[in-house]
């Protein structure tokens, strides 16, 4: 069974469920029956489509194979409140992008917390500019103006990061902020600015609106650098190594599940959380999230080769966000933020049985 509560930054307010009422019981541990209660906390209060993967493998089966039983917990407040649900206990895992926590260890704070599984291999931000633009690059961005999703945080970051590894100064550039939504896309289109930079999910959905981007090869450091990973507390990892590989490997059949039939995906979201379903046309809101998931999923997937092994971190990678955020000279070293140990556990899936699940499942 999964369940879902709603938190505001932390703080416990609504109380929905895919198949019932939620409680307040701790996770961790096993039952008389050997199942393992998990709570996961999405760094959202809307469980969105594109992250279907994170919880559809209940209405798969993938979790009772693993005895594992899911509480979703959406919650406003970002990667911070995420955070906080952690640390406190009153979550067991999320997968929020490392930018905090690396922050809080270069800060002198150890929140004890572990990344376990890489989710994300490639980073969820791109730079953009029209189609016909005369920016080829980073390195033509010399005294443009920049659109992102939002001012002061990851998006800024990105931008000058991106800037400094091409030669340009950022401070030759001015940032605006311009959202999300048709409107940043507008304003790439008419010229107020040179280039967007937003998330993957978010470019797929305007491309599905009919607009176009050329994207700019991201330089340097930023180059390296993955997107989100599988968070938990070390105690937690130390006391649940079963349920912690168990989600983990519920997780990755999830995702090539969605890979190979997306549209069954979306209807298996829709189908557990009917609150966050379409209540207009759902061809058309199939036609749109579609592309959404499509796109997340080519972020997303490994494909469990030795060379791209399910839920393996780099330690290059890691110190590519340490140098991302400028804190090299405070954070030396990167292994407490991660480990291989718990994604060595997942060992070989049959994807081939989970494609043939997958294309035989009712679309309807």
């Amino acid at each position: 069974m999964i369940r879902k509560r709603l938190f505001l930054a932390g703080v416990l307010a609504v109380s929905l469920s895919a198949t019932g009422c939620g409680d307040d019981g701790a996770g961790g541990g096993a039952d008389a029956d050997g199942v393992s209660k998990v709570r996961y906390v999405y760094c959202a209060e809307t469980l969105a489509a594109s992250g279907a993967p994170f919880w559809i493998g209940e209405k798969l089966g993938y979790f009772a194979e693993e005895k594992i039983s899911l509480e979703m917990l959406p919650v406003s407040g970002g990667t911070g409140a995420c955070l906080q649900l952690l640390a406190a206990g009153q979550a067991d895992i999320s997968a929020p992008s490392p930018d905090v926590l690396v922050q809080a260890a270069a800060d002198g704070r150890n929140l004890d917390l572990r990344y376990f599984y890489e989710v994300a291999p490639k980073f969820l931000f791109d730079a953009t500019v029209l189609p016909d633009s005369p920016v080829r690059s980073f390195a033509d961005l010399k005294d443009a103006t920049i659109g992102l999703a939002s001012l002061g945080g990851s998006f800024e970051l990105f931008a000058k990061a991106g800037l400094r590894a091409a030669g340009v100064d950022p401070a030759s550039v001015d940032f605006v902020a311009v959202g999300t939504e048709a409107a940043a896309a507008e304003s790439l289109k008419k010229g107020d600015i040179d280039a967007l930079v937003i998330n993957d999910v978010r470019y797929a959905a305007l491309e599905a609106a009919g607009y176009q981007f050329r994207y700019l090869d991201k330089p340097g450091v930023t180059a390296n650098l993955f997107g989100a990973g599988l968070l938990a507390r070390n105690a937690w990892l130390t006391e649940n190594p079963e349920a912690a590989a168990g989600y983990a490997r519920a997780y990755t059949k999830s995702v090539l599940f969605a890979k190979a039939n997306p549209e069954a995906a979306i209807r298996i979201h829709w189908e557990q959380y009917p609150q966050f379903a379409p209540t207009g046309d759902r061809a058309k809101a199939m036609q749109a999230a579609l592309p959404v998931l499509k796109r997340r999923i080519d972020v997303i997937e490994d494909d469990g080769s030795a060379e791209k092994p399910y839920g393996q971190f780099t330690t290059e990678s890691w110190q590519a966000y340490v140098q991302f955020l400028g804190v090299q000279e405070k954070v030396k070293d990167v292994s407490a933020f991660y480990t291989n140990d718990v994604a060595a556990k997942i060992g070989s899936i049959d994807a081939a049985a989970v494609r043939d699940k997958a294309t035989s499942w009712p679309t309807s």
